[in-house]
């Protein structure tokens, strides 16, 4: 049985809410920027705390996404661990990315 949640007198939504209390996922688009980078992971800086053990699904330079896990945070800048490693072609592409990187040889 359904519950109508109470609504006070001057909302004039179309449709009733009800009564409910789940679990869901939200995703929303944040920028970071990306501090240094492995095969494994990340560190980066981001302007939104999150908790640890969040699960991130990331855009990276290059146009690959990979989903990765926060492992620790202090203030703004967290690190990451990617689920699955960076190939070669992709780590190249976050590395050549930024206007500073140094010059690094990666084999693969």
């Amino acid at each position: 049985m359904f519950t109508v949640a109470s609504q006070p007198a001057t909302d004039h939504r179309r449709d009733p809410r009800f009564s409910t209390e789940c679990r869901a996922m939200a995703r929303i688009a944040v920028s970071i920027t990306i501090l240094d980078v492995s095969a494994n992971g990340l560190r980066a800086r981001i302007s939104l705390p999150l908790a640890i053990g969040t699960l991130l699904k990331l855009s990276l330079p290059g146009g690959s996404e990979h989903h990765a896990r926060i492992a620790w945070h202090d203030d703004d800048v967290f690190g990451c661990e990617f689920m699955k490693t960076l190939n070669s072609h992709e780590l190249r592409h976050v590395i050549e990315a930024s206007a500073n990187a140094a010059p690094v040889a990666i084999s693969g």
